[in-house]
């Protein structure tokens, strides 16, 4: 197999076509658990009200097929492809989703990557978009995972890390 990994954004319409944001997330994760392990797809979304963010790695028509479901989705607009390159390895093991939120832990990795606190990709360049989204769902934020072997078997269904606790004094 000929590995390649794609990191792009886009706008997120969901909000603008009048849908709830758990329910869009909810089936984009349900689609994502059901063709990404078959297609050999891992990588991660992370998402906030106002964008998408996402790398996708596998093989090279797996992931440009994937990529032009994506671009085809009405809950997706103004698709900026960040990167695309052929890889040695894999980053991601598995298949990740995260929201991108605020919380002590998140705005210390915008900062970390970005000029500043919140999730705008267009601000970002494709080393620090890639970083910050394998940061992201490394950390203890609220992250569902789908595990695929090395054949692209389904080796775990998702699951949902514990949201990051709060400090007493937060």
């Amino acid at each position: 197999m000929f590995l390649f990994r794609l990191v792009f954004y886009s706008r997120s319409r969901i909000t603008e076509l009048g849908n709830s944001v758990a329910k869009e997330m909810r089936a984009i994760l349900d689609a994502s658990v059901r063709n990404n392990p078959p297609a050999g797809l891992t990588g991660a979304l992370i998402f906030n009200d106002q964008y998408f963010a996402q790398i996708l790695e596998g093989d090279r028509a797996a992931v440009t097929r994937s990529f032009c479901k994506i671009a085809a989705d009405p809950r997706h607009s103004n698709q900026v492809i960040v990167e695309a390159k052929p890889i040695e390895q894999r980053m991601f093991t598995d298949w990740s989703m995260a929201y991108a939120g605020h919380s002590d832990e998140i705005d210390l990795l915008y900062l970390k990557h970005s000029v500043t606190i919140g999730l705008n990709p267009r601000t970002m360049t494709a080393a620090s978009l890639t970083a910050f989204i394998a940061d992201l769902v490394r950390s203890d934020a609220r992250v569902a995972h789908t595990s695929i072997s090395q054949s692209g078997d389904a080796i775990s269904g998702p699951r949902i890390a514990p949201a990051a606790k709060k400090s007493a004094a937060g």
